[in-house]
């Protein structure tokens, strides 16, 4: 068999694959309509599974056991359900992964000689570890990773003339991210040049939502009435799901469309225009434009250095994204012929570094290679932001860099035969050394078989040889200029990492429209996705009854008494002080025994969730005695530093997240300050030689609560935010106070404060935020401090015991039914719930 090398683009909502053998790239059609599939997979009834378009057509009738845009759960603790089975989202992407390589070797006669993967750049070292595990899972052997934009701009190199020397912008929206990243074209690769950007939970499925959404508020009430456990509404529910889908994809090409709506009792069809479906998605879209200005100030690169912007993606052919690209950056805007297979196709391009034959780069503007017509003959249905000027908001910095390193488990390190020498960029400095071999793809079997997850369906399908490689590949790992990162591909699979961040499940771009169309929206998609029994529960809850949104969601039924909504915790280990302590932040969620590393710096303290809990503010200590507030998104990735000066305390989000409240000392006594997260000069507050601190947003968005001291004694106000006459309003006074560490309760009735009752001691105390009423919660005689409501008002959580040895406790709104969630000796205090 004539060896080939084979990409693979493991997409939110479609999968598709090329092969390069011979210097052509040749799309593979993995499917039976087109040459992608959907990224899909039917749990049947008898544990067997179904995938790809065999998938899609079951999930029409039966959407409970479909597992759907499972890449945007890679990292998620928390199982995905199909068909009652749970699955880890990585399991879920191993089993797409082996079903694509078998059907590629079905079609080449035999396995690839060398596999390229695509994974978001925005991805952190703990998603890529996933990623690693999917790899490993699926039995695929030594693999190559490249990020997406990467496997994008060699695609475009290959099929039109990119110069040695150009930079180019990569904008790749796909169906469930956003990736944004400039490089520049060296030798026969690209250099990365700053960080990239992306908007992780943002892409095609979001805007099929809200087209859906769109049609559902144009039926008005009709579809209120639809019986949840009527099988024949779930399939129609779905038939309207995938008719807003195609009719999104058609307004890329037509001006208008009709979407035949067969609901039973509701027959009709509903008018869409281009111009409609554009002012849904505006603003989701602005925010890929702001994601993609970030990329050109991580790379230190004006609009105008640029020589294009490259497309990929299949939502990027929208034609709003070239007009909202060229009215931003006024550069020419590249889109490939079939934008859905860009990535693929790359990544097949990346795989000659290791097949051999001529360079991609070899020739000048070759044509394009069409799709092939090839079908699999007979493919299953399975496989299976004076003293405002010196507190400096600081632009994003650069994360620190990747290292090529060796696989955590390879079975065998040899000398390469024929070493690829790493290529180094002219100016470069010479590569350093590193502890541990150099990463090598050999020649082995693939890993032996890994338990997918607890009560995982298998899939009982013959398995094709291990993928093997014919020659060596090595890397040296190289001194990198500041601001540039030389691409390298990393050979995967690595070691897994228990430290699984959930990712954001919070509110979507079709936000925007009123509530309770939105809301019925929601529940309508839950009917498609998850299956009757669950739209049943949503439909009895009602507006009322909606569970906040969260970091991550929690199970389907739970028979815990409290919330399982993620908090945020620090956990400290080391000396009772700095610098011997080490505080780092970390995921707890109710329930689970083991929390979750999100920062580990060694001086994080003080993690603060986004009302959105789409992103994380922190304040890090310096060991140098300086402080610094950070943001972050909610898995930990993407992290930057916003302010430099601060003092050690907390930072308090806005209500709308683009703004943040902080401390920062002027003459010596600590003032409040406002900044804008985006990044911009920060707004002084207060001004009075009073002692200050802990600042914390109402929900309203119009007041700060603070404490401050007067008199000898420290009690809470809130200040207005637009009118700051200090103090403000007063919340506690006398024998409610001393008050310190005021919470507002998510629905701005309470606030919830410790109450110092005597030298290091201190109990929970609740106020009415109107100030009046306030009473206690807690009485145990340990130092009780840190309140944190629950996103649902209900429960509270706090730290108890000394400030060297805390534990946090949870309690109901009214104080009682106390609960422990620190396990054991840990040591972790500062929760935030909400």
């Amino acid at each position: 068999m004539e060896q080939y090398g084979l990409g693979i683009d493991l997409g939110t909502t479609q999968t598709a694959a090329a092969v390069r053998r011979d210097g052509r790239v040749e799309v593979v059609r993995l499917g039976g309509r087109r040459a992608e599939i959907p990224s899909l997979i039917f749990v049947q009834a008898d544990g067997e599974l179904l995938i790809g378009d065999a998938a899609e057509r079951r999930g029409l009738s039966e959407p409970g056991r479909l597992a759907r845009e499972f890449k945007r759960r890679i990292g998620d603790p928390v199982p995905v359900l199909a068909g009652g089975v749970p699955f880890s989202a990585h399991a879920l992407t191993a089993k797409l992964l082996r079903h694509v390589l078998d059907t590629v070797a079905r079609l080449e006669g035999g396995p690839p000689a060398v596999l390229t993967v695509t994974h978001p750049a925005n991805w952190g070292p703990y998603k890529r570890e996933q990623l690693d595990q999917a790899l490993r899972m699926a039995e695929t052997g030594p693999v190559l990773l490249r990020t997406e934009p990467e496997a994008a701009a060699l695609q475009h190199a290959t099929a039109r003339r990119i110069a040695a020397g150009e930079t180019v912008a990569v904008y790749d929206l796909g169906g469930g991210t956003f990736d944004a990243a400039v490089l520049r074209r060296e030798g026969d690769g690209f250099l990365l040049l700053g960080e990239p950007e992306g908007v992780e939970q943002l892409g095609g499925a979001d805007f099929d939502e809200a087209v859906f959404a769109h049609v559902i508020e144009m039926l008005g009430d009709a579809p209120a009435g639809l019986d949840p456990d009527d099988p024949e509404v779930l399939a129609a529910l779905a038939r309207l799901r995938r008719d807003c889908v195609e009719a999104k994809e058609a307004l890329s090409f037509d001006t208008e469309v009709m979407i035949p709506v067969a609901l039973p009792g509701v027959h009709t069809r509903v008018r869409l225009n281009r111009s409609e479906l554009e002012s849904m998605i505006a603003p989701a879209l602005e925010d890929t434009i702001a994601a993609m200005r970030r990329a050109l100030r991580q790379a230190r690169v004006a609009p105008e250095e640029l020589d294009a912007v490259l497309l990929a993606g299949g939502s990027s052919r929208i034609p709003l994204v070239s007009q909202l690209l060229t009215a931003a950056f006024d550069r020419p805007v590249v889109a490939d012929p079939h934008p859905e297979h860009s990535i693929a196709m790359g990544a097949a391009v990346s795989t000659a570094t290791i097949t051999g034959g001529a360079s991609p780069f070899a020739t000048a503007d070759p044509a394009p290679t069409p799709e092939r017509t090839t079908y699999p003959a007979a493919t299953p249905d399975r496989t299976a932001e004076t003293a405002a000027a010196e507190t400096e908001p600081v632009e994003a910095a650069p994360t620190e860099t990747e290292e090529i390193t060796a696989p955590a488990e390879t079975e065998e390190i040899t000398a390469p035969a024929e070493p690829v020498t790493a290529r180094v960029p002219v100016g470069s400095a010479p590569a350093r050394p590193q502890a541990g071999p150099a990463a090598t793809m050999v020649e082995t079997a693939g890993p032996p078989p890994v338990a997918y997850s607890r009560g995982a369906a298998s899939v009982s399908a013959p398995q094709p040889p291990p993928v093997t490689t014919t020659r060596a590949f090595a890397t040296a790992p190289l001194q990198e200029p500041p601001h540039h990162q030389v691409i390298q591909p990393p050979i995967s699979p690595g070691g897994p990492v228990h430290h699984p961040p959930p990712p954001d499940r919070g509110g979507e771009y079709g936000g925007r429209k009123r509530r309770g169309m939105i809301l019925l929206a929601g529940v309508l998609t839950a009917a498609v996705i998850a299956g009757a029994a669950t739209l049943a529960v949503i439909l009895s809850r009602g507006d009322g009854g909606a569970k906040p949104q969260g970091a991550g969601p929690t199970p389907t039924a739970s028979t815990l008494p409290y919330p399982t909504d993620t908090m945020l915790i620090r956990v400290d280990t080391g000396g009772a002080g700095r610098p011997e302590r080490k505080s780092n932040v970390m995921l707890r969620t109710p329930g689970v025994d083991e929390p979750v590393l999100i920062s580990g710096t060694g001086g994080d303290v003080l993690p603060e969730w986004s009302h959105d809990r789409k992103r994380i503010a922190l304040t890090r200590n310096l060991d140098d005695g300086r402080n610094e507030i950070w943001v972050m998104d909610a898995s930990g990735d993407n992290a930057r530093r916003l302010l430099t000066g601060v003092t050690g305390g907390r930072a308090a989000w806005s209500k709308d997240d683009t703004k943040l409240a902080f401390m920062k000392e002027v003459d010596g006594r600590g003032q409040m300050f406002v900044a804008p997260v985006a990044g911009g000069a920060p707004k002084q507050l207060t001004f009075s030689r009073d002692l200050k601190d802990d600042p914390a947003w109402s929900p309203d968005g119009k007041e700060i609560a603070y404490w401050v001291e007067r008199d000898g004694q420290r009690d809470v106000y809130a200040l207005t935010v637009d009118d700051p006459n200090e103090p403000g309003r007063r919340i506690t006074e006398g024998d409610t106070g001393p008050a310190v560490d005021p919470a507002w309760s998510p629905d701005g009735r309470l606030i919830a404060y410790t109450r110092s009752t005597g030298p290091g001691l201190s109990d929970i105390w609740a106020a009415d935020a109107d100030g009046g009423k306030a009473r206690p919660l807690t009485d145990d005689p340990a130092r009780e401090m840190d309140p944190s409501w629950a996103p649902d008002n209900s429960w509270l959580a706090f730290t108890r015991g000394p400030l060297e040895d805390p534990r946090i406790i949870i309690v109901k709104a009214d104080g009682s039914d106390e609960v422990k969630l620190t396990p054991g000796d840990a040591r972790e205090g500062h929760p935030c719930w909400s």
